[in-house]
């Protein structure tokens, strides 16, 4: 990928105008040039391709975290497994763990989506057999038929035209040399304010084997179309890295250190890189938040002490859904039990070092999208106890033709593995007498009743007791609410939109009342 400029100042929301580039400035990252490639990673040498990437060690900046206390337990795995150059026996070992991997790998996957759908099938039999009164019918759903002949895609832009909108791929790169991929959502109807500015702009992340086409599938009650069309704001879905194909400067999706990486490079690297672009884009200087599970994990994580909480100078607020700081009842569960015993010299045997089980990866590209939306249900509904119940039914095979998404091996094994998130019940050290600095934004807190991947209740003990000098403006539970229902649920607009809204305008600054929303 050739190296991308500088941004241009954005005056003009028109769909034309907002077009803007795709590079992430930092106050220490050198310019691109033509010269030759940029080295981010490490010091130049004569091969401008070759880089070491060490999750260990985060390329210093401006504020030099290094230098702090980490909340951060640390990472897990081994971040010096493969490192170049390699010998010719180091490289049919790497292609012997690639086969080798791929099918123990694939056989575990074949073998969890087997039992899942045994599960399935036993449960909706005692449904099939009783009469119902069949769906329920929502008051407003009054075009329930035209949503039906929609076609299920891995396209985010065609649903967005679906609804009257577009969606723009923009392209950021991280310090540490990749490619994130954001959607931005345009609205026709919108027009620039006062000041030249569109209006306050919004930000969303994804979680952990999901996108940013999570929230585009609820057709016109979409989060990120609900905020557009009802807030008037600039809506930017985030994604992290390697999701929807993107890659790095130096390196290929084939070579291991691409996928040398936990939730703490996308805490160091990837939201810090997504928060400075929408900033840059818009010409705000401070952004609202809002993250799910993995998505706000990353969040709190970038701004504890240790990392980036300097951060929390550029969000005038932050959105939790489904906190994922603490685990819930369903870690304690299989298979979590069995995979938080397993070692990492283990695991690359069972998973390898690079994508975690690549067969979801093929299947993303060449299954049918229906057998692909039911198998992805099928497997998730049985690992992470997701159900349908507060789902319209028509658009499930939507959500999962973008669940699931390419991880690392090395970030599963952060959560599911020896010493992780799953074994240690929290991704943070809880021995730690205070987690994050007076550097963190007012927070709001939205946790489900029937949600039990993570506890939210852990979490706001601590910020009554440990960080009471984080502000809370919301902790609101919402009873019904699985631990996706926040915006895949038929009743999502009812439960929470509103709340959402109220949240960012209780906390945008004074200053950029100018810029009203349209």
């Amino acid at each position: 990928m050739k190296p991308a400029p500088s941004l241009p100042t954005v005056t003009n929301n028109s769909p034309e105008a907002i077009e803007t580039s795709s590079f992430n400035a930092f106050p220490n990252r050198p310019e691109p040039s033509n010269s030759g490639p940029v080295h981010t990673t490490g010091p130049s040498t004569s091969k401008g391709h070759v880089v070491r990437i060490r999750p260990s060690t985060p390329v210093s900046h401006a504020t030099s975290p290094v230098t702090r206390k980490s909340s951060f337990v640390g990472t897990v795995h081994d971040p010096d497994s493969y490192v170049p150059p390699y010998s010719t026996l180091d490289r049919i070992g790497l292609l012997w763990n690639k086969i080798s991997t791929f099918f123990i790998s694939s056989s575990f996957l074949i073998l969890v989506v087997l039992w899942a759908s045994v599960g399935r099938i036993l449960s909706v039999i005692p449904q099939w057999l009783k009469k119902g009164s069949g769906p329920h019918i929502y008051a407003w759903d009054d075009n329930a038929d035209r949503w039906k002949k929609e076609h299920v895609v891995k396209d985010v832009a065609y649903y967005a035209r679906q609804c009257g909108y577009d969606i723009k791929d923009e392209e950021v790169e991280t310090q540490d040399g990749y490619f994130l991929r954001m959607h931005r959502v345009i609205n026709p109807r919108h027009v620039p304010g006062p000041d030249g500015r569109g209006g306050f702009p919004v930000l969303i992340l994804h979680g952990l084997f999901q996108s940013s086409g999570s929230f585009i599938t609820s057709e016109e009650r979409s989060l990120a179309f609900w905020l557009s069309e009802h807030g008037g704001y600039q809506v930017f879905l985030g994604n992290t890295r390697a999701v929807f194909g993107m890659g790095h400067r130096h390196l290929s999706r084939k070579d291991p250190r691409f996928w040398d990486w936990t939730i703490r490079e996308l805490a160091m690297y990837d939201l810090p890189a997504l928060v400075d672009w929408v900033c840059l884009a818009t010409g705000y200087d401070k952004i609202a938040f809002i993250g799910h599970s993995q998505g706000n994990g990353v969040g709190f994580l970038s701004l504890s002490l240790g990392h980036r909480p300097e951060l929390g100078d550029r969000l005038s607020c932050f959105i939790a859904l489904a906190p994922a700081v603490f685990a819930g009842p369903l870690t304690h569960g299989f298979p979590f039990t069995i995979l938080r015993k397993v070692k990492w010299k283990t695991w690359q045997r069972i998973f390898g070092v690079l994508d975690y089980i690549p067969l979801m990866r093929y299947s993303y590209d060449y299954v049918p999208p229906l057998i692909f939306s039911t198998m992805g249900y099928t497997m998730f509904a049985f690992l992470f106890e997701w159900t349908d119940t507060n789902w319209l039914k028509r658009r499930k095979n939507k959500m999962f033709r973008f669940t699931p998404t390419p991880v690392s091996s090395a970030s599963i094994f952060w959560w599911c593995g020896e010493g992780g998130f799953a074994d240690r019940q929290c991704t943070m050290d809880v021995d730690l007498p205070r987690w994050w600095d007076e550097h963190f934004p007012p927070l709001a807190i939205y946790y489900g009743g029937r949600d039990f991947l993570v506890r939210a209740e852990p979490l706001l003990e601590r910020l009554e007791t440990k960080e009471n000098h984080i502000k809370v403006i919301r902790a609101e539970k919402v009873p019904l609410s699985e631990h996706c229902d926040f915006y895949w649920a038929a009743d999502a607009v009812e439960w929470c939109f509103s709340s959402f809204m109220e949240d960012i305008e209780s906390t945008r600054p004074a200053s950029d009342a100018s810029s009203e929303p349209q």
